[in-house]
C-alpha cells in the first residue's frame, strides 16, 4: 500500500478526471536518442568515504545498499546515478523510485548540478504510483480503461466502499469505511484476486470480502483505476504479456529503488518485472528503520533481496554524519535487542562524542508535558532555534498536552504530518462559542456559528436578521434577540435563535463568576457540539478533541483558584482564542511535534521522545488489537520505531517517561517501556531539570506579564 495511508501521495491526476491516453509508441530508442550524455561534474569528484564508495562504483548486477540513518544515502543514490552516466548509460534509461514527491524532488535537486539540466530530466524520477499514471496511460487500451480513464483518490474510495456496504455487505451496523477499504487495499497489494480471498471470521474481514468484488466491477465500469491499481495494474499486465515486458524491460538498463524497506509485494514485483536480463537493480534502504508494516510495507523484501536476486551484493553504510557518539551507542544498543536481523549494523559517528541521553521520570503525563514546555523554553532562551527541536510520540493523542503547555508558555509550535488540536474545526467552532460568551460584540465569531451545528439558521436566515439589524441599528446578537418578532424568520429560525441565544447568555453568567469549566461544558452541551453517533465516521475523534478542550480549561481554572479570575479569563483567552501572533513568526521557527511514523526522514539538534512506557510505546495495540485493526504492529517494529525516534537526533536526546497516570478517576501505574532497557550507562543519566523551582517563582510572573502586554496590544 506503500505511500498512500499517512505519508504524502504522489496525485498525478485532478480527482474524477478523465484522462487521455497517448496513442501507443513501439518504436526502439534511436542511435541519438541512446547517444551518452556526460556529466558536468564527475561522480568521483563527490567526496566519500570507503563503503559509499563501494555502493557507487559498483557496476553490474543487483544491489543492496543497507543504508544506517544519517549515513548518507541520498548522497549515494545521486553519486551512483552521476557515475552510470559517466560510463555511458543513457539516462533517459535509467529509473529511479521513491516513495514522496518530496524525495523525488531532492534527488533531482541534487542530481541537476552533477549531470546537468537535460540529463537530469531525462532519468525516470518518480513515486511508484506517479509511474504508474505514465504506465497506465501509455497501456490504456490493453488495460481495458479506453482513451480516457479517471484516478480515484481515498475520498473517492470511501464514498464508493460506502455505499456498497449497504448494498452488498449486508451487515447489520454501520461499520468503519476506512477499516474496510484498507483490507481490500491489502489485498490488492498482495496481489490477490477478489476469488483468491479467503477471510477470516471476523465481521470486518467479511463485509470487505463481500464488497471487494462489486467494488473492483464499479471501477471498471466507470473506467477509473484507485491510487492500488496504478501499481497493481501494471503488475499483472506485465505478468500476462511477454511482449510488453519486453518492450518496458528495453526502456530501463539500471533501476534504483530508494526506501526499499517500505515497499510492499505488489511494488517488489514490478521492480522485478522491469529488471532487465542483467538484473540491474540497486536498492537503498534500512531494515532497522522498517515501521510501516501496519500499511502493508513488508520487511522481508529488504531481508529476502539476495534470495529474489540471485548473485547480489551487500554494501553497509554505518558512518553516521547526524549524531553524536553517545545518542548513536544508544541507539545501537536499542537495535542491537532486535530479533531476525540478517544484515546487523553498528552506526559509527563521525561527530563528538557528545553529551549523555537524558532519562526524565516525571509523575504523570501532565507534568511530563510541563517539563517539556519549561526545558524548551529554558532551551530557547540560551539559544537554541526553536526549529531545532522536535517534540516525539508514539500516538498522535499524545501531543495534545503538550501542545497545551506550549501555549501557555507562549512558545510557537508545529505539527508535522498533522493538523494542530487548536487549529481543528470542531474546535475553532467551540472556540468561537467561548468567545462570543466573553464578549457579545464579537460578531466574527457570532457568524461562524450560527448555524453550527445546523439549527436552521442559513443563508436565508441570516440576510433576514442582518435586515432587521441594519434596521434596527444593533447588533447581530441583538438581532437573534429579536428573533420572535421578525416575521420574516420561520418558525424553527424563531425557536433555533431563542434556544441560542439563551445558551449563550448562561455561559456569560458562568463565566462573570469564574466559573469557565461549568460554563463552558453546558454551552457546549446545549447548543449540540457535544452529542456523538458512535456509528458515524470521525465523530468520535471530534468529540474527543472538544472533551480535551473542556479539561484544558478545567485545568486552568484549578491552577488559578487561589488568584485573580480576572488572570484566568486572560490566560485562557491566550490559549485558546488568540492564536494569531503565533502566525507572525517565520514559518520555521517553531518547535516541531510529530509522531514517530511521520518524523522519519526529519533531523533535529534536540530530540524529546516522550512517552517512553510499556502501553505507549510498544503501543498496547501490539498485544491488544482493535476490531477494525488490520495488520496489527508487532513488538520488532515498535523497537525499530524507537530506533528511529532517537536517531533523528544530533546532539542531544531526552526520554521521558511517566510514573504513573489517572484513568477512569484512579491511579494507574506505568511500567518503564522495554527499549529504556539495556541501554550503556555510560552514556545515559537520570536528569531532572533544575530549573523547575525557577520557573515556578520567576518565569510564571514574566511570563504573564508578556502574555497581558499581549493581549492588550490585541484587543
Amino acid at each position: 500500500m506503500g505511500e498512500i495511508w499517512g505519508r504524502r501521495r504522489a496525485r498525478s491526476e485532478t480527482i474524477g478526471t478523465a484522462i487521455e491516453a497517448p496513442a501507443r509508441d513501439d518504436r526502439q530508442l534511436t542511435e541519438e536518442t541512446l547517444k551518452p550524455v556526460r556529466p558536468r561534474v564527475s561522480a568521483a569528484a563527490v567526496r566519500l568515504n570507503a563503503q559509499q564508495t563501494k555502493a557507487v562504483e559498483h557496476e553490474r548486477g543487483p544491489l543492496l545498499v543497507l543504508a544506517g540513518a544519517g549515513s548518507g544515502k541520498t548522497r549515494v543514490i545521486t553519486a551512483r546515478i552521476a557515475r552510470l552516466i559517466e560510463r555511458g548509460v543513457p539516462p533517459e534509461r535509467i529509473g529511479a523510485v521513491t516513495f514522496t514527491n518530496k524525495a523525488a524532488e531532492e534527488m533531482r535537486h541534487r542530481l541537476t548540478p552533477v549531470v546537468g539540466t537535460k540529463a537530469g530530466s531525462a532519468i525516470w524520477l518518480s513515486t511508484f504510483h506517479s509511474f504508474g499514471v505514465r504506465f497506465v496511460r501509455e497501456e490504456a487500451r490493453h488495460l481495458g480503461l479506453g482513451k480516457r480513464f479517471s484516478v480515484f483518490d481515498q475520498g473517492d474510495s470511501l464514498g464508493l466502499i460506502r455505499e456498497l456496504l449497504r448494498t452488498e455487505a449486508k451487515v447489520d451496523r454501520r461499520l468503519d469505511a476506512q477499516a474496510v477499504l484498507t483490507r481490500i487495499s491489502l489485498w490488492k497489494n498482495a496481489l490477490k484476486a477478489p476469488s483468491e480471498v479467503k477471510p477470516k471470521t471476523e465481521e470486518y474481514e467479511q463485509a470487505a470480502a463481500a464488497v471487494y468484488g462489486p467494488y473492483e466491477m464499479h471501477l471498471q465500469s466507470m473506467h477509473a483505476v484507485d491510487f492500488d491499481d496504478l501499481v497493481v495494474r501494471p503488475v499483472r499486465l506485465l505478468k500476462q504479456r511477454l511482449e510488453i515486458r519486453e518492450r518496458w524491460r528495453h526502456r530501463f538498463s539500471h533501476i534504483l529503488v530508494d526506501e526499499f524497506q517500505d515497499t510492499n509485494e505488489a511494488q517488489l514485483e514490478l521492480v522485478r518485472l522491469l529488471a532487465n536480463h542483467d538484473g540491474n537493480v540497486c536498492v537503498v534502504g534500512d531494515d532497522d528503520q522498517s515501521i510501516y508494516g501496519w500499511r502493508g510495507a513488508c520487511i522481508h523484501n529488504i531481508l529476502s533481496f539476495e534470495d529474489r536476486f540471485p548473485g547480489a551484493q551487500v554494501a553497509k553504510l554505518e558512518d553516521n554524519y547526524r549524531s553524536s557518539a553517545r545518542i548513536l551507542n544508544v541507539a545501537n544498543a536499542a537495535i542491537g535487542g532486535a530479533q531476525n536481523r540478517r544484515h546487523p549494523k553498528t552506526l559509527r559517528s563521525t561527530r563528538h562524542r557528545g553529551e549523555r541521553v537524558r532519562l526524565c521520570l516525571l509523575p504523570e503525563p501532565r507534568e511530563e508535558a510541563e517539563f517539556v514546555a519549561a526545558e524548551i523554553r529554558h532551551l530557547c532562551k540560551s539559544g537554541v532555534d526553536p526549529q531545532e527541536i522536535g517534540v516525539l510520540y508514539r500516538s498522535n493523542t499524545q501531543a495534545k498536552l503538550v501542545e497545551e503547555e506550549l501555549r501557555v508558555a507562549g512558545i510557537g509550535y508545529r505539527v508535522f504530518g498533522g493538523t494542530r488540536l487548536f487549529d481543528r474545526k470542531e474546535v475553532k467552532d467551540a472556540i468561537a462559542y467561548l468567545r462570543l460568551a466573553l464578549n457579545p460584540h464579537d460578531e466574527l465569531s457570532l457568524r461562524r456559528i450560527i448555524n453550527t451545528p445546523v439549527r436552521g439558521l442559513g443563508t436565508q436566515s441570516l440576510r433576514h436578521l442582518q435586515e432587521h439589524a441594519q434596521r434596527s441599528r444593533t447588533g447581530l446578537l441583538q438581532a437573534l434577540r429579536a428573533a420572535p418578532h421578525i416575521d420574516a424568520l420561520s418558525n424553527r429560525a424563531k425557536a433555533s435563535s431563542s434556544t441560542l441565544v439563551d445558551a449563550i447568555d448562561r455561559a456569560a453568567a458562568a463565566f462573570r463568576v469564574g466559573r469557565f469549566a461549568v460554563g463552558a461544558r453546558a454551552l457546549l452541551s446545549e447548543v449540540g457540539m457535544l452529542t456523538s453517533d458512535p456509528s458515524e465516521d470521525g465523530k468520535r475523534n471530534r468529540l474527543a478533541h472538544l472533551t480535551f478542550l473542556l479539561e484544558s480549561i478545567a485545568r486552568l481554572e484549578r491552577r488559578s483558584s487561589a488568584g485573580d479570575r480576572r488572570g484566568l479569563q486572560q490566560l485562557l483567552h491566550h490559549l485558546t482564542l488568540d492564536s494569531s501572533n503565533e502566525e507572525d513568526a517565520a514559518p520555521g521557527r517553531r518547535v516541531t511535534l510529530s509522531s514517530l511514523h511521520s518524523a522519519k526522514g526529519l533531523e533535529f539538534s534536540v530530540v524529546f521522545l516522550i512517552g517512553c512506557v510499556e502501553g505507549v510505546l510498544p503501543h498496547t495495540r501490539t498485544t491488544d488489537p482493535k476490531v477494525t485493526d488490520v495488520a496489527v504492529a508487532d513488538v520488532e517494529e515498535e523497537r525499530r520505531l524507537f530506533y528511529v525516534g532517537v536517531t533523528r537526533t544530533r546532539d542531544l536526546l531526552y526520554l521521558t517517561r511517566s510514573k504513573a497516570r489517572v484513568h477512569r478517576g484512579r491511579l494507574h501505574p506505568l511500567t518503564p517501556s522495554r527499549f529504556l532497557q539495556g541501554l550503556p550507562e555510560i552514556d545515559v543519566e537520570e536528569y531532572q531539570s533544575p530549573r523547575n523551582v525557577e520557573m515556578e517563582r520567576d518565569e510564571v510572573a514574566e511570563m504573564a506579564k508578556a502574555l497581558l502586554e499581549r493581549l492588550g496590544s490585541t484587543g
